[in-house]
C-alpha cells in the first residue's frame, strides 16, 4: 500500500469565535472557506460542552459542508462519551451525507482533568473508564452504520459502506491497537517532540506487521499550535495571550502539555518540518492569534509554512 499523502489541516477557531468574535460562528465558517480557497486539505472542529466552551462540532461542520466544496471535514477531537452512540451515529452519518463523504471523526476521550470530569458528570457519564468506553461507542457506531445491530435500523446511512474513517486522538497503548484495520491514528496527545514521534512510530511496525497491517498505510499525523509574528518576541507574547485567555494559564505551562511554536513564518516553516521528517503524513495546526485580529489573512501564509518542503 502506498504511503498516504502529506495532507495539512486547519484547526477552524471555534472557541476563539466565543472568547474573541461575541460569538459569531459565522467567522468560522467563513475561516473554513478561506482555508480551502489556500489549499489547505482538511477544516477540523473540536469539541467540549462545558470546560472550554464552543460551537458543536457535528452541527458546525454541516455548515462549513454547505460552504465548501473540496476539503475533508474534521473533528478533532470530537468526545463520543459526551452523546448517546445511536444519536452520536446518527449525527456523523447525517453530516457524511451533508459532505458527500467528506467527514472524518477524530475521537478523544478528553484528558484527565477536572474540566473533563465535570462535563461527563453533567450529561450523567462515568469518567473512569474512558478509553475503554470511547472504544466501545466508536465500535457501536460502526455496527449501526453496517446495520448490523438487531432490533435497530439506523438511517441515513453513511456516504460509504462502514461509515467515515475514525481518527483515535492519543498515542497511548490502548488507543493504538493491533486490532483496529480501519483506524486512522492521528497524535494529537500532549508535547509530543519529533524524538517520541519517531520512536512511536518505529515501535509501531514490528506489531502492525505481524498482525496483517501496513504500516506504511497508516495515517499519523500531529496537532499543533503555532503563533507567528514579525518577531520571535513578539509571537511569544501572543502565544501567551492566547493561552491565558483560552486555558487561563500561561503558555510556559500549556507548552508542556502540548507541541507549541511561537516565531516568524520562517522558523514556524522549520518547525513543522521536523514533524513531518518524523512520520506526520498530516498536520493539524492551529493558529494562536488572539483577539482574531488579521485571522483570515494569516490563513494563507500558514499554509505557506506548513506544507511539506521539496
Amino acid at each position: 500500500m502506498p504511503k498516504p499523502p502529506h495532507e495539512t489541516g486547519l484547526l477552524l477557531p471555534s472557541r476563539e469565535a466565543l472568547l474573541w468574535a461575541r460569538g459569531d460562528l459565522a467567522f468560522v465558517v467563513e475561516a473554513a472557506r478561506r482555508a480551502e480557497r489556500a489549499g489547505f486539505d482538511s477544516v477540523w472542529a473540536g469539541d467540549s460542552l462545558l470546560a472550554r466552551p464552543r460551537g458543536e462540532p457535528i452541527a458546525l461542520l454541516a455548515a462549513v459542508a454547505g460552504a465548501t466544496q473540496r476539503v475533508a471535514l474534521g473533528t478533532a477531537v470530537l468526545l463520543p462519551l459526551l452523546r448517546h452512540p445511536i444519536t452520536l451515529a446518527h449525527s456523523l452519518a447525517t453530516l457524511d451525507r451533508i459532505s458527500s463523504g467528506r467527514l472524518v471523526v477524530g475521537v478523544g476521550p478528553g484528558a484527565d482533568l477536572p474540566g473533563t470530569h465535570a462535563e461527563l458528570a453533567a450529561v450523567g457519564v462515568p469518567s473512569d473508564r474512558r478509553v475503554g468506553a470511547l472504544l466501545s461507542a466508536v465500535e457501536r457506531c460502526r455496527r449501526l452504520w453496517r446495520n448490523e445491530e438487531a432490533g435497530i435500523e439506523l438511517e441515513p446511512r453513511p456516504f460509504s459502506p462502514g461509515g467515515p474513517p475514525i481518527w483515535l486522538g492519543g498515542s497511548g497503548p490502548r488507543m493504538l491497537r493491533d486490532d483496529e484495520p480501519e483506524t486512522m491514528i492521528v497524535l494529537v496527545s500532549g508535547a509530543l517532540t519529533t524524538r517520541r514521534m519517531r520512536a512511536r512510530t518505529a515501535s509501531r511496525s514490528p506489531s502492525w506487521t505481524a498482525s496483517g497491517r501496513d504500516p506504511d498505510g497508516i495515517a499519523t499525523g500531529a496537532y499543533l499550535t503555532v503563533a507567528v509574528a514579525d518577531s520571535p518576541s513578539k509571537a511569544e507574547g501572543e502565544l501567551d495571550a492566547y493561552m491565558r485567555a483560552y486555558y487561563g494559564v500561561p503558555a510556559e505551562v500549556m507548552s508542556k502539555a502540548q507541541a507549541c511554536h511561537a516565531g516568524t513564518l520562517e522558523s514556524a516553516a522549520a518547525w513543522f518540518d521536523e514533524y513531518r521528517r518524523a512520520g506526520a503524513q498530516h498536520l493539524v495546526v492551529r493558529l494562536a492569534r488572539p483577539d482574531l485580529s488579521d485571522y483570515h489573512d494569516t490563513i494563507a501564509p500558514l499554509l505557506g509554512a506548513a506544507r511539506p518542503r521539496s
